[in-house]
């Protein structure tokens, strides 16, 4: 009698808020992956408050997908922090954090399992994201405070920290260091998480090839954009997408070292300053 193959299950993690037609085409991208025969999927999409059709369309187009519906407050890291509790629940063999507006190769994730190894091992495999625009590294792992500096096709170089585009997390690495911290409303839980597992003496490898592309975010109408008026920016700073001061504290004061109230000063006396 033939003994039944293990499958390994690869838990996607996604949140996402009113951009339809890129989360639909993330949900293609998945579905066209060219995973290990012994892999499968499971995608786990966080609708925080979405009024622009994308739960809908989801359930018409990718049934398979569990759709964890927000409170329309979560942001970034509140929807990530909800979908891998809810995905830690079927205990799979692999977390995959990803940005819908990120698109990955279909050969990406089957990079990040050769990079990570088995669902044991004390590695998070960071994929190198793109420009699109330019065919520049802006999105991976950090070493020495540089990102997207990538390594040699065989260097297992360690990393410090990394931009969640596109992460793979084992099984293991989940045991010893958990989710994302509730510190963070929005922003840098994914440099924190990075920072706890070198604390921990985790590996953090960066694929050696590019392995998607995404658009650099801009800055235009935001907290930092120069040509608003100061009291725009300081209004913009303040909301949950913005800097939160409680945010921002926690972060510079966890890893930057004795000068952490300079670099905590610094973004606000900027919007102060107009600069």
């Amino acid at each position: 009698m033939l003994l039944q193959e293990h499958i390994l299950t690869i838990a996607v993690l996604i949140t996402c808020f009113n951009r339809r037609e890129k989360t639909l085409a993330c949900l293609r991208r998945l579905a066209g992956q060219q995973l290990p025969q012994n892999h499968r999927l499971q995608v786990y999409l966080v609708d925080d408050g979405c009024t622009d059709g994308t739960a809908e369309a989801v359930r018409d187009s990718s049934p398979d997908v569990r759709i964890l519906q927000g409170t329309g407050s979560l942001y970034w890291a509140g929807g990530m922090r909800f979908a891998w509790a809810e995905a830690a629940k079927d205990q799979p063999d692999y977390f995959l954090l990803l940005n819908d507006d990120t698109e990955i190769l279909p050969h990406a994730i089957s990079t990040l399992l050769e990079i990570n190894g088995t669902p044991e091992a004390r590695v998070i495999a960071v994929a190198a994201i793109a420009d699109p625009a330019t065919g520049q590294v802006i999105y991976g792992a950090y070493r020495n405070g540089i990102t997207g500096n990538l390594p040699d096709s065989d260097s297992k170089d360690h990393c410090h920290t990394f931009n969640a585009n596109c992460v793979l997390v084992t099984s293991a690495v989940y045991r010893e260091i958990g989710i994302l911290d509730a510190a963070y409303t929005h922003g840098m839980a994914d440099h924190d998480y990075g920072y706890a597992a070198s604390r921990a003496h985790i590996n953090i490898v960066q694929s050696a090839q590019t392995l998607g592309t995404c658009p650099p975010n801009s800055k235009k109408g935001t907290w930092q954009d120069a040509s608003l008026p100061r009291r725009k920016r300081w209004e913009l700073v303040r909301r949950p997408n913005g800097l939160l001061w409680r945010d921002w504290l926690t972060y510079c004061r966890r890893h930057l070292g004795w000068k952490w109230p300079i670099y905590f000063a610094g973004p606000y006396l900027r919007i102060l300053l107009k600069k």
